[in-house]
């Protein structure tokens, strides 16, 4: 055996045994990860509403149910759902659209808080898809248990249009 070889090969085992756990880094999964709640109220037609936005992310999927209700009433008067996949970078973020949801009527015709969902192709995706863009591009920012998200849910170029700049806490 060579005596060049010997240090040259300590070396690199050396090497490798210090990069090794450096690399468990890069594994680490997004700071982002996890289920996030936003609630608001809003008014329309004089009427106020209580909205509940619950975002989950995953590393490479998400799904967005916004469920709205009259203030003071238990009832669910509408859900609004979206989900797909996610594309990442350090600090931004693509929401690609695969599905629209819906609440689930009760036997009175009332909204439950179980969602149905409708892809690409369904009666009910070709008469919604007109109100959402099929991909959305993000900022996102984590601050403890705190997720500051900036979306163009608009694609105008800005995230200054209402919704577009939500502070979601982890839930």
């Amino acid at each position: 055996m060579n005596r060049h070889f010997l240090p040259d090969l300590l070396l690199g085992l050396i090497v490798t045994i210090l990069f090794v756990p450096a690399c468990d880094k890069f594994k680490n999964d997004p700071q982002f990860i996890g289920t996030w709640q936003f609630t608001e109220q809003i008014t329309a037609d004089d009427i106020v509403y209580s909205t509940t936005r619950t975002l989950t992310l995953a590393k490479s999927s998400w799904e967005e149910t916004y469920v709205i209700k009259r203030q003071g009433s238990p009832d669910i008067s509408a859900i609004i759902g979206t989900r797909g996949t996610l594309g990442m970078s350090h600090t931004s973020l693509v929401f690609y659209l695969n599905e629209l949801g819906t609440c689930v009527p009760d036997e009175m015709d009332k909204c439950t808080d179980q969602v149905t969902w409708y892809g690409e192709g369904t009666v009910y995706w070709n008469l919604n898809i007109q109100y959402f863009e099929k991909a959305v591009p993000a900022e996102y920012e984590v601050n403890d248990n705190l997720l500051t998200l900036r979306r163009d849910l608009n694609n105008d170029g800005d995230y200054n249009d209402t919704g577009e700049n939500v502070t979601f806490q982890m839930i």
